[in-house]
């Protein structure tokens, strides 16, 4: 499967149409992650700004109705210790004691439709400091040292202030003071006017808490009201009482340290911190943990990023299936190409694509198959040329090699040698049949030489010396095709321009044909013994056998070319000869277009 894809990828990576559909897609993936990752960046920082506006704004809310509630703290002290009945009432005992209960029926009276008017307030307890006794609100008269706020009032008159405020933080032994708070104010309000006595106005803790119970700042977040010692008066945090108490004494400190800002950032939460400017200096601190304001942004940050990877995936498969279908067809078109680069016309395109690849693919096989028609014609003309070459070569060596033969006849006939004309005609019809008969432009090899055996016969009754032919054939090369009358010539030339100028009573005629196979050349050699010729000589031969014309040495000359016609231009001819040792003759026909002629076996 790998060996099957490697050529795939490399096509992706090297097609141009995949390379343009990823740009594209990079074009629009690319703004698309940067559109994303800023509008993630404003819209968190816009998150986290609108949420330190909303937190701020919170806080001073908060600050707010706590001083707002202080303020209503103050002004009820002073408006209940100008109340004549209550003023009245921190008189000297009467004498009389029913006068002395209405004054204090009419007190208390006062004190519960004031507590029930305002609502908010636990309780109001006046201390007249007269007679030394604690009307309440909601408790039966007592005396001082019963009373429960005894310590509160102590304080008060010890310090001989007008007003004073009263938390946990203040006594936090008194076990009064670790639910409710105080605010104590003398009467009458004003320091020049003598003290008839101390009006409590008391507030229990659980108003504060309700105050900033119903601020939901996420499920980490939370709102502390916290006195000016750091301790809790009210919190909506989730943690265990210590570890809050830790967790906002050290967010105390590090307020402090930084200059006391009404903002900053601690950890992984953002706080924002503010003192109230009236006398009871509390601290409310606003704590939101940025998880809580990223968590939507994540949600929106992991929704983009699931998007983005889903269309890169989407667009990876994509451009994998587009290239695929864009693959096949050009690996059909390509492979076709190849095939025909290499020759190979009958190969075809079988997969066509429906566009324009299909279209050219289709084109691509009636091109092949004009061109193996081109070629097939071709192939024919040449064919066609060839044979029409050899006959006119062949034509050219006919009437040469009559004309001799029948000079030979006349000689004879001059001589009134009648059985030598017999057996001279004889032979002589036997030629012209081979010649003229046999309509085979190429024969085996032994069909020639028995053709030499006779011309050799003709040529030996003619001339008074004999030439002996040797003939030496590696089988089965005697039935290897040469061109008809190739030899012939050869032979005339060695007896006519190499024997017979040499005036012996013999001479003789090689011819050895075998394989030599460390080249894979076919040698055909024909060798003589006449007078040769000398290096000036040969050498002109060997230069008039590299020319087209046929010039002089026309049968040479003719036989080479029809060697080559047959052989192709891969053939080779060499010329040797020292002088008188007659010439040598080699021709060297490539293997492979050597062809033997099939032997037919007789059936039993």
């Amino acid at each position: 499967m790998s060996t099957m894809m490697l050529p795939f990828f490399g096509f992706l990576t090297r097609s141009f149409y995949i390379k343009m559909i990823l740009v594209m897609l990079a074009v629009s993936i690319i703004p698309l992650i940067v559109l994303s990752y800023i509008s993630i960046s404003v819209s968190s920082s816009t998150v986290e700004k609108q949420v330190n506006r909303l937190n701020a704004q919170l806080v001073n809310q908060v600050v707010d109705r706590i001083e707002l509630t202080m303020s209503r703290f103050r002004e009820l002290s002073e408006q209940y210790s100008r109340i004549s009945s209550i003023q009245s009432a921190l008189v000297s005992p009467s004498s009389q004691y029913f006068e002395e209960v209405v004054r204090k029926k009419d007190l208390i009276s006062v004190l519960s439709t004031a507590s029930a008017v305002i609502g908010n307030v636990e309780g109001l307890q006046v201390y007249s400091n007269i007679t030394g006794e604690v009307l309440s609100s909601d408790e039966v008269p007592s005396t001082l040292g019963s009373s429960p706020f005894k310590p509160l009032i102590q304080e008060f008159l010890a310090k001989g202030q007008s007003s004073m405020f009263l938390d946990k933080s203040s006594h936090p032994e008194l076990k009064i003071l670790q639910n409710s708070t105080y605010y104590i104010g003398r009467i009458p309000f004003e320091t020049y006017e003598d003290m008839r006595g101390v009006l409590l106005i008391s507030m229990n803790n659980a108003q504060f808490q309700q105050q900033i119970e119903n601020i939901q700042l996420g499920s980490l977040g939370s709102v502390s009201l916290l006195t000016q010692s750091g301790v809790t008066v009210a919190t909506t945090s989730k943690l265990e009482r210590s570890q809050d108490d830790v967790r906002t004494r050290s967010i105390l400190a590090h307020w402090i340290s930084l200059g006391k800002p009404t903002q900053f950032e601690m950890d992984t939460s953002i706080i924002s911190v503010k003192q109230t400017k009236t006398f009871d200096k509390w601290i409310v601190i606003s704590e939101i943990p940025s998880r809580e304001l990223t968590q939507n942004a994540d949600i929106i940050r992991k929704t983009v990023t699931y998007f983005l990877l889903a269309l890169v995936t989407v667009g990876g498969l994509s451009v994998i299936g587009f290239g695929y279908q864009l693959y096949r067809p050009l690996q059909a078109v390509k492979r076709q190409v190849d095939a025909i680069k290499k020759g190979n016309f009958d190969a075809r395109v079988t997969y066509f694509a429906n566009n324009e690849i299909g279209d050219l693919g289709r084109m691509l096989n009636a091109m092949a198959i004009r061109i193996q028609e081109l070629l097939s014609e071709q192939q024919e003309s040449e064919d066609m040329k060839r044979k029409l070459e050899i006959r006119a070569l062949q034509s050219q060596i006919n009437p040469h090699f009559m004309y001799n033969t029948l000079n030979t006849i006349r000689m004879f006939a001059m001589l009134k040698d009648y059985d030598n004309i017999n057996t001279l005609m004889g032979k002589f019809v036997s030629l012209l049949r081979y010649s003229m008969e046999n309509y085979d432009q190429n024969v085996p090899l032994q069909q020639e030489l028995d053709y030499l055996q006779d011309y050799i016969g003709l040529l030996n009754m003619r001339y008074k010396y004999q030439t002996k032919l040797h003939v030496d054939i590696a089988s089965p090369l005697e039935t290897m095709y040469i061109p008809k009358l190739s030899l012939q010539p050869l032979i005339e030339n060695a007896v006519f321009h190499g024997i017979l100028p040499k005036k012996r009573a013999e001479g003789h005629i090689h011819i050895r044909v075998f394989m030599r196979s460390e080249d894979a050349y076919t040698i055909i050699e024909i060798e003589d013994d006449g007078v040769g010729l000398d290096e000036t000589q040969l050498e002109k031969l060997r230069v008039h056998m590299q020319q087209e014309q046929l010039g002089e040495n026309i049968g040479l000359k003719n036989v080479w070319l029809r060697m080559r016609l047959m052989f192709s231009k891969e053939a080779q001819m060499e010329l040797f000869s020292t002088g008188d040792t007659g010439l040598l003759i080699r021709f060297l026909l490539p293997s492979d277009t050597v062809r033997l002629k099939e032997v037919q076996h007789e059936q039993l």
